[in-house]
């Protein structure tokens, strides 16, 4: 018998992966503070690239008036407000495991990390001579939930029967202490902190001083123009500066992770950022619609003058050359406007996907919440299931109620046992507290079955205590 081994050409098909298509992705995966960081990092590098940003509130996505979100304003008005809270146009505003059975080691709370409080007198008690520890513990002892001193020195001082600059050479102690702007008595003073690490490490950021130190109303309503005249610099300077403050800064000192350190000056994400929505849900007459914050926050727009280079050929003054160096900048900003949009596009459907598949559970709340998997959504709304997890992963929704969730917990189905969890152990006899056993009962005759094992780490995640301990 006679093989032909000969090669012969013939069609076949095979899956190409472009670069924009690679880009696509990965600014669909992306966070929306991570998202925020790549527009303005593509704005500074792309001059064909423009950007308007709309000023919006980062907690409802509202627009701003005056500076102010008049949905959120109406809720915090029964609420202390400061310098921080005005600024909240800026920055966006989860224990431990005792294991998944009914016994309780109480080494275990021993072991537990130390708290904010402690790492700093430890740290205090050693910067500072025996003589001033009481003052370093009035001083952390004053500290706000934001890491704030909510405490005036004189008073200490007077309290405390000491100097007033004792207390004072205390607090600059306490102040170059980690994370960078603690023990600070403002949202300025805690910032310019960092910025005057920035400063001592040989990066200055004199633009970034000046604009914290007497322009914080200002660039809360992006007044970028104003600032610039003021400052004798543009407004592309003062919007670089900006976008420095956001990344690199950090409002909220005391919600640094203890147990993750972030390099010095450093904003992590999940450790500092606040979570702010990416879509809203909102109640309509006919139902509920979904809309993508960031459509409403960035518009993308070519510079005209770049685009007419790139357009015009033979233009006085202009070589092909140089022709060629604008056509590229414009191409890629048209790439990553067309990315952004396509981002948008994912998000709106996948969100009005969610809207018919999880109806109920918008409209009653998590009772009903639905079994749904990312690969029964694919299959709903046409795309490939590691899209939807791209899609949705670190991302969050508004709820008509008022609540922040991620997307995750549209695929949760355990939501609904633990509500239900915790209906159950606040109705019981506290005389005689309900096992995880009869709990894991009481679900299944509800139509919720589970295992008793299934039951203790709902009920851990729920941060409830074990039956002999309640």
């Amino acid at each position: 018998m006679y093989i032909d081994q000969r090669p012969v050409v013939a069609p076949q098909q095979t899956h190409t992966v472009s670069p924009k298509l690679i880009e696509s992705i990965a600014i669909l995966q992306l966070s929306s503070l991570e998202l925020e960081q790549a527009v303005g990092a593509e704005q500074a590098d792309n001059p064909a690239l423009e950007v308007d940003e709309v000023a919006q509130c980062l907690q409802c996505g509202m627009p701003l008036v005056g500076g102010r979100c008049a949905v959120c304003s109406a809720v915090a008005a029964a609420q202390p407000r400061d310098s921080l809270t005005e600024w909240s146009d800026i920055y966006d505003h989860g224990g431990n495991g005792l294991g998944d059975d009914d016994d309780f080691d109480p080494m275990l709370r021993v072991s537990a990390a130390a708290t904010l409080p402690e790492t700093l007198l430890t740290a205090l008690r050693t910067a500072l001579p025996a003589a001033d520890i009481p003052i370093a513990e009035a001083l952390v002892g004053s500290l706000d939930e934001r890491g704030y001193l909510a405490a005036r020195i004189e008073d200490l001082a007077a309290d405390l029967d000491v100097p007033v600059a004792r207390v004072a050479h205390a607090l600059e102690v306490l102040q170059a202490q980690e994370p960078l702007g603690i023990g600070a008595r403002d949202i300025t003073e805690c910032l310019l902190i960092q910025l005057r690490w920035f400063r001592e490490q040989g990066k200055p950021q004199p633009l970034a001083e000046a604009i914290v130190a007497h322009h914080l109303a200002d660039v809360g309503q992006r007044r970028f123009v104003e600032i610039g005249r003021e400052l004798g610099t543009t407004s592309t300077h003062v919007k670089r500066a900006w976008h420095f403050i956001k990344t690199n800064l950090n409002p909220y000192p005391a919600n640094a992770t203890l147990d993750e350190p972030l390099p010095r000056g450093a904003n992590g994400r999940g450790a500092t950022a606040l979570v702010r929505p990416d879509v809203l849900i909102r109640r309509t007459e006919t139902g509920f619609e979904a809309e993508v914050v960031e459509r409403r926050r960035y518009r993308f727009t070519i510079n005209p003058t770049f685009n007419e280079v790139a357009v015009t050929k033979d233009q006085p003054g202009v070589s092909e050359a140089q022709r060629k160096h604008v056509r590229q900048y414009v191409h890629r900003a048209q790439a990553f406007i067309d990315n952004v949009n396509q981002r948008w596009q994912t998000l709106k459907k996948i969100a009005d996907a969610l809207i018919e598949a999880q109806y109920d559970f918008l409209d009653k709340g998590v009772r009903y919440l639905r079994p749904l998997t990312r690969s029964e959504l694919a299959l709903y709304v046409g795309l490939h299931e590691a899209t939807i997890s791209r899609a949705t992963n670190d991302k969050y929704v508004l709820l008509p109620d008022g609540r922040t969730i991620p997307f995750d917990d549209f695929f949760d189905g355990s939501l609904r046992a633990k509500d239900l969890l915790r209906e159950l152990i606040a109705a019981e006899d506290p005389r005689h507290p309900l096992s995880d056993e009869d709990l894991a009962a009481l679900l299944t005759e509800r139509g919720i079955p589970v295992a008793r094992r299934t039951v203790a780490k709902y009920r851990d995640a729920l941060k409830i205590l074990p039956s002999r301990l309640r």
